[in-house]
C-alpha cells in the first residue's frame, strides 16, 4: 500500500467532550487519501477509548499512546510517525470543514507551494456562537520573504500551527520540532516558513477554533508570560542566525512591542488576582528589559533554542508558602 498524501496529526489530552466532533469532521473529508495519527498524550479521561473506536472502524485512523509530555511533544511524536507528503495539525477540541484537506492540498499542488494557509472562525464554547476572524490574508500566493515579514508582525498571517498545510520535508530536512513551552507555534512557524519556497493562501474559512474559558491569553501566569517572551526571542534569534535581521528588523520590533504591551496587562492582572503587589514594578521592569534585549542591535545569536535571561516573578507565591506553614 502506498503512503498517503496527507498525515493529519491530532494530539489528545483531556478532550473527551470535544474529540468525537473533531474526529468526525476529519472522517467526513472530501479528500480521502490521508492518515490520521491520534496521539494520546497520557490522557486520564475517556479520550483514548473514543479514538480507539475510530481506529477500529476506519483503517485511516491510528491511535498512538505515549506518556504525557505536552502539546509540543505530541506534535513532534506525530511528525516522526507520519508517512504523508504533507502534514496538518488539528487541535482535538477544534474541528474542520469537509473540504479542509481538499482545499489546502490543491493550494499547495496547484501553486507548487510548500505551504498553504486558510482562514478560521472562532466558536464560543458551550454556545455554538461563531464568528469569522476578518483580519486575515486574501487569496494569493506569497513569496517566503514577504510572508515571513507579515507572519512575524502577526497581522493578517498568524503563527498558529493548525490552519496550515506543510510539506513534511520542511520539518524533517531542516530538523525543526516544536519546543517544550507555551507559544510553541510562535517559536516554530516562522522557522518552518523560512524554508518554504512560497505559501499559497486561500480566503476560505476552513477551520473552527473553539475558544474555551480559561484560554492561555486570558489567564497568563508568570510561566506563560516568560514563555511568550522566549518565543519572541526565538524568532529574533532565528532571523539573526540566518543573517537576515536587517530585512526583518521592523517586523521583529513590532512583534516585540506587542509582546511588551500584552505582558503589561497580564502582569498587572496576575498581581490583582493574587492581591500581591510587592514585585509588580519589578515585573514590569523585567518585561521592559526583555523587550530591550530582544530588539537590541547588539544582540548576538545563539545556537539552538535560546532562553530569555529575564524572568517574571509569579505573584502570590510567598503567600501560598506561608499559608502552607
Amino acid at each position: 500500500m502506498s503512503d498517503p498524501k496527507i498525515s493529519v496529526i491530532v494530539p489528545m489530552y483531556k478532550v473527551e467532550k470535544f474529540l468525537d466532533r473533531c474526529l468526525k469532521s476529519i472522517q467526513k473529508q472530501t479528500f480521502e487519501d490521508f492518515e490520521v495519527l491520534m496521539i494520546n498524550d497520557g490522557s486520564p479521561d475517556g479520550s483514548p477509548q473514543i479514538a480507539a473506536k475510530y481506529e477500529e472502524a476506519d483503517k485511516r485512523f491510528r491511535l498512538y499512546n505515549k506518556k504525557n509530555g505536552g502539546l509540543s511533544d505530541a506534535r513532534n511524536y506525530g511528525i516522526e510517525k507520519a508517512a504523508g507528503e504533507y502534514l496538518v495539525f488539528i487541535d482535538s477540541d477544534d474541528y474542520i470543514t469537509e473540504d479542509y484537506l481538499d482545499v489546502l492540498y490543491h493550494e499547495c499542488v496547484d501553486n507548487d507551494a510548500d505551504m498553504s494557509y486558510c482562514r478560521y472562525k472562532y466558536v464560543l464554547f458551550d454556545t455554538g456562537i461563531m464568528f469569522p476572524v476578518f483580519i486575515s490574508a486574501a487569496k494569493e500566493v506569497m513569496k517566503t520573504r514577504d510572508a515571513l515579514n507579515i507572519l512575524i508582525r502577526d497581522t493578517y498571517l498568524q503563527s498558529f500551527a493548525w490552519n496550515k498545510m506543510y510539506k513534511r520535508s520542511l520539518f524533517i530536512d531542516n530538523n525543526i520540532r516544536y519546543p517544550d513551552m507555551y507559544f510553541e507555534d510562535i517559536a516554530t512557524s516562522g522557522r518552518v516558513l523560512y524554508h518554504a519556497n512560497k505559501i499559497a493562501i486561500t480566503d476560505k474559512y476552513l477551520y473552527y477554533y473553539v475558544k474555551r474559558f480559561g484560554s492561555i491569553m486570558s489567564t497568563m501566569n508568570a510561566k506563560q508570560i516568560n514563555d511568550y517572551m522566549r518565543s519572541v526571542l526565538i524568532v529574533r534569534n532565528h532571523v539573526q542566525e540566518a543573517g537576515l535581521y536587517q530585512d526583518y528588523r521592523s517586523s521583529v520590533r513590532r512583534m516585540s512591542r506587542k509582546m511588551c504591551i500584552l505582558n503589561v496587562y497580564s502582569i498587572t492582572r496576575q498581581h490583582l488576582l493574587h492581591l500581591d503587589f510587592r514585585k509588580w514594578i519589578y515585573n514590569l521592569r523585567i518585561n521592559h528589559s526583555a523587550y530591550k534585549y530582544v530588539t537590541s542591535d547588539k544582540y548576538i545569536s545563539m545556537d539552538g533554542i535560546p532562553d530569555i535571561p529575564f524572568k517574571i516573578h509569579q505573584p502570590g507565591w510567598e503567600k501560598k508558602k506561608r499559608d502552607v506553614k
